[in-house]
């Protein structure tokens, strides 16, 4: 039987949007602490406590930390999928500016969020097997971001004997590890380097 007055809304809210707020708030705040301090180094205290949250309203949201992390990288992933392909959409002089579009894209948000770029190339790995699949799910999406973008520039071209799905997870992992690099390296290759670089991967398979 439906509780009358836990269900009731409070300045507005309904139950179930005050449980997304905070949800979100604790994802925000997750966000913060692996992207400045790392994974393995904050507890759901400290989490809590960046949230402004009770240790009650955590497992209201998340079964574990890892759950946390977990839809905290798709939450991430989607919103960097969400901007290239914004970004591609745009109108643009030919193939040659579309690819630069997203790949700008792509390199320009890791910059301005390093939080971001941190939980996307780093703080998955080595969590767990469940946390590996997801990161390889994550990449299969932007392959098949990037084979869709292809076919409807006229690119899709692969010769036979070959597997266009390798193909387009090979320019993901190229593109990845080049990321990681810059990363590392504290951004010292200004952006357009960076597209440029990457730019070649995707000039050798349009060949």
């Amino acid at each position: 039987m439906t509780n009358q007055l836990t269900d009731r809304p409070y300045r507005g809210q309904s139950m179930d949007d005050r449980r997304r707020e905070r949800r979100q708030v604790l994802l925000d705040a997750a966000l913060t602490l692996v992207g400045q301090q790392g994974y393995s180094n904050i507890s759901v205290r400290a989490l809590c406590n960046e949230a402004g949250l009770t240790e009650r309203y955590f497992y209201e949201s998340f079964k574990n930390r890892e759950a946390m992390l977990a839809e905290l990288y798709t939450e991430q992933t989607a919103r960097l999928r969400a901007a290239m392909i914004a970004a591609i959409s745009l109108p643009s002089d030919g193939t040659n500016a579309t690819v630069g579009k997203g790949l700008r894209c792509f390199f320009s948000m890791l910059k301005q969020e390093p939080e971001l770029a941190r939980v996307i190339l780093f703080e998955v790995f080595g969590v767990s097997k469940a946390m590996d699949e997801l990161y390889y799910q994550a990449m299969e999406d932007f392959a098949e971001l990037l084979r869709e973008l292809a076919l409807a520039l006229g690119l899709d071209t692969t010769p036979p004997h070959t597997d266009s799905n390798v193909v387009y997870a090979g320019l993901v992992g190229a593109c990845v590890q080049m990321a990681r690099r810059w990363v590392l390296d504290d951004y010292r290759e200004d952006i357009e380097m960076m597209v440029e670089s990457a730019r070649l991967f995707f000039r050798a398979v349009a060949e």
